[in-house]
């Protein structure tokens, strides 16, 4: 029996319709399981990273198998091959969100900050609001909070470090559901 190989796929496009379908196409076509799997929008441009699973495949076949999908619809594609699932963190997630006046640094100084505590950030989505004369930084992050971080003063040192910035910062705990 031949080994499961699991791949990362990402891709960069233009947004338009029929990426998705072009894309889970090829994974179907030629027996892929997806994984798991994340998109968005930015600026215009879809972007997707996809993590799927076939017995007996290299990391060049499965490039090989994208290579008119490039040239044709002008997808950028690159492929990963994952030698271990990672490590899923375990703790209590929050949703922080910090927002004002567009500058650079804040998710610099925000996520350095998280990294010297430990912090791990699950997702981070970023936006420039307002008007051009007034433009209004969003930031919102998902972490997860080790148990041995709670009570060490970690939201009151985030507060400070927003004030310092000029921002202003929600933190606020939230319940997950796996699915």
């Amino acid at each position: 029996m031949n080994q499961k190989n699991l791949f990362a796929v990402t891709l960069i496009a233009a947004d338009r319709p029929g990426i998705v379908a072009a894309v889970s196409k090829i994974f179907y076509e030629n027996s892929f399981n997806i994984e798991d799997s994340s998109s968005t929008l930015l600026q215009g441009f879809f972007s997707a990273i996809f993590i799927v699973s076939k017995e007996g495949v290299d990391t060049e076949a499965v490039k090989k198998m994208f290579s008119h999908l490039e040239k044709t619809m002008n997808i950028d594609i690159n492929v990963q091959e994952m030698s271990e699932a990672g490590i899923k963190p375990i703790g209590e997630h929050y949703i922080i969100s910090v927002y004002g006046s567009d500058k650079p640094g804040i998710v610099n100084r925000v996520a350095e900050y998280l990294a010297n505590r430990e912090i791990n950030i699950l997702d981070l989505q970023t936006k420039v609001a307002g008007s051009e004369k007034s433009p209004i930084y969003l930031m919102v992050l998902e972490v997860i909070i080790d148990p041995k971080m709670m009570g060490t003063g970690w939201e009151d040192d985030l507060k400070k470090i927003s004030r310092d910035m000029g921002t202003d910062v929600n933190i606020r705990q939230i319940e997950t559901y796996e699915f």
